[in-house]
């Protein structure tokens, strides 16, 4: 994985996109996840890069983890509650006895 990314989640184009997607063919790497900026660049790529390559464009991380990942991204963080609700009542804090 290469490229760059900015604090809000944009994927920035990348440098030599021929070289790193024929080292990736020549690793054995077949799908590749790339910025859409970089779309304007297949134009120059060899017929079997484009051929035996899957070419993924995204515009933001969520699009690249929603990729990269096997499942699908939770939609929000568990809240305190949640958390607490999971944990059985023997093993809760609030149940230890205080110190004497």
């Amino acid at each position: 994985m290469t490229g760059e990314i900015t604090l809000r989640g944009k994927v920035l184009a990348i440098g030599g996109l021929k070289e790193k997607l024929l080292a990736a063919l020549r690793a054995g790497i077949f799908e590749v996840i790339l910025p859409r900026a970089n779309d304007k660049d297949i134009a120059e790529l060899p017929d079997n890069i484009k051929n035996s390559m899957k070419l993924h464009f995204v515009d933001s991380m969520d699009e690249v983890l929603a990729l990269a990942l096997e499942g699908p991204l939770p939609s929000a963080m568990p809240t305190e509650t949640d958390v607490l609700a999971a944990v059985p009542s023997t093993e809760r804090a609030d149940n230890v006895p205080a110190p004497q």
